[in-house]
């Protein structure tokens, strides 16, 4: 990303989307889900020759991914799923939060559906975002679309890819999203503009 300890930003703006949750999109014929902060890591370009983050879509607005910002682990864990630069993408719209129950070395954790979103599970030749299964539906954890608020959950945890995972439950909540979906554009030295989520923007102090 290009943030190094010592070095001055600039806070450019903030964008709040007026819905909450992770987006639900169809790539390839197929639905996935993706976070907030992930969501907004994507340029597309829309029918009217626009550039715009994805998260800035409504449901119904169809793109063409256009750039991928953030990490190498980003890039590859989208393509696991399908998604890179070129393809075409349609929004459906964002989702209800739902608890979601893991179960590991007789071990539990709970992850909210942006964090689930970002499991990779392989069940038999395929791979799945965790909230993509169904309860009591079980596979080896092979990756995860990084995020700095999740990269070390698992770990502390202790889940460790190749481990079996099994989804206990998955169960919906009437309470508001987790994360709010706030996204702030930073200018670095240089002047290149980053984008950064609620989780990374609160690992930075100045």
């Amino acid at each position: 990303m290009g943030i190094k300890e010592g070095e001055e930003i600039e806070l450019e703006s903030t964008f709040s989307h007026e819905h909450r949750g992770p987006l639900a999109v169809e790539i390839q014929g197929k639905e996935i889900v993706l976070a907030q902060g992930i969501a907004n890591k994507m340029v597309v370009e829309t029918g009217n020759g626009k550039f715009v983050h994805l998260l800035e879509l409504e449901a119904g607005d169809n793109g063409v991914v256009k750039e991928i910002e953030g990490g190498k682990e980003i890039r590859d864990g989208l393509e696991h799923l399908g998604l890179k630069v070129g393809e075409s993408i349609k929004v459906k719209g964002h989702l209800a939060e739902e608890n979601y129950t893991i179960e590991f070395n007789g071990n539990q954790i709970e992850l909210c559906t942006g964090e689930a979103s970002k499991l990779l599970i392989k069940v038999g030749d395929k791979v799945f975002q965790l909230c993509q299964l169904e309860a009591d539906a079980e596979g080896e954890f092979v990756g995860i679309i990084s995020g700095i608020a999740l990269e070390e959950r698992p770990k502390k945890a202790g889940i460790e890819k190749g481990e079996n995972i099994k989804l206990v439950s998955r169960k919906s909540t009437t309470g508001p999203a987790k994360h709010i979906g706030c996204i702030f554009y930073l200018t670095l030295p240089g002047g290149t503009t980053v984008s950064v989520g609620h989780g990374m923007a609160e690992k930075i102090y100045g």
